[in-house]
């Protein structure tokens, strides 16, 4: 009623309904995250992927490193540090891009596309680091744990 009447007395003037451009600019905003959380999703679980083939892939690497270890006098808790110093660190290099990735996405998208502000946040590029890094523990003890059982004379016979 208000548009036809302003219309009627306006003609050259033209009426906007702010709320149909509101649930417009929603809409994209939705579809934009949505196009962010599936990325976010395939990256993580691409992430997770990798992660656990590296880890089983040097499975025989540390097979063999364990039974050298053991043979010069190394204890189990010595080798349970040194693996997880290496699982460790291979997680947290893999937060740490995972988040820079993330970060630059995030960035390019607000600034190039969404004309928005981009503040940089290190609490969720921290949190990244550190599951990451739990992530990559876990997978690397799972994948391992039979080589801390093995004796250092089958492996070695076995070269």
């Amino acid at each position: 009623m208000f548009q036809r009447e302003a219309f009627q007395r306006f003609p050259s003037v033209t009426v906007i309904n702010v709320a149909d451009v509101l649930n417009t600019v929603q809409e994209v905003v939705d579809q934009v995250a949505l196009v962010v959380r599936f990325i976010s999703a395939f990256a993580i679980l691409a992430g997770a992927i990798i992660l656990a083939s590296t880890v089983a892939g040097t499975r025989l690497r540390r097979t063999r490193e364990a039974a050298v270890l053991k043979t010069l006098g190394a204890r189990r808790r010595r080798l349970v540090a040194i693996f997880s110093v290496e699982f460790a660190i291979l997680g947290g290099v893999a937060g740490l891009m995972g988040g820079a990735l993330a970060t630059a996405f995030s960035r390019l998208l607000l600034t190039r596309l969404l004309d928005a502000k981009f503040q940089l946040e290190l609490l969720p590029n921290l949190a990244t680091v550190l599951l990451t890094m739990g992530l990559a523990l876990a997978t690397g003890w799972l994948a391992s744990l039979r080589i801390l059982r093995q004796r250092p004379l089958e492996v070695l016979r076995h070269e």
